[in-house]
């Protein structure tokens, strides 16, 4: 029954590096994030974009391979407290060992 007012959604998982900044964005302080996920084994056919260490991915194959890395770029990670929050939950959400994420500090763009 809708009345109107509310909408009724199914919980939405991460499974891209835009669905994971998207929902760190709405942390207080963080603003805006860039995401970079590093899997242990590149695709068959090497290609331009592979050549970088972290890269964007949404194909279905990476599912396969093991995430082993992550570099995360936020507007608010100058702050300590900001940086100290994204690494606890980004471990915990993606289930991977603290000393595989690297959190840097987005540059401002004027």
């Amino acid at each position: 029954m809708n009345n109107g007012n509310k909408t009724e959604s199914t919980p939405k998982t991460l499974q891209t590096p835009g669905d994971l900044s998207s929902v760190l964005e709405k942390i207080r302080g963080v603003g805006r994030v860039a995401i970079y996920f590093h899997y242990s084994n590149g695709p068959e056919e090497k290609t331009e974009s592979d050549v970088s260490f972290f890269q964007w991915t949404s194909d279905s194959k990476r599912n396969k391979e093991e995430l082993i890395g992550i570099l995360v770029v936020a507007e608010g990670a100058s702050d300590k407290h900001i940086q100290n929050k994204l690494l606890t939950t980004i471990s915990s959400v993606l289930q991977i060992s603290p000393h595989r994420i690297v959190i840097e500090e987005m540059e401002l763009e004027e």
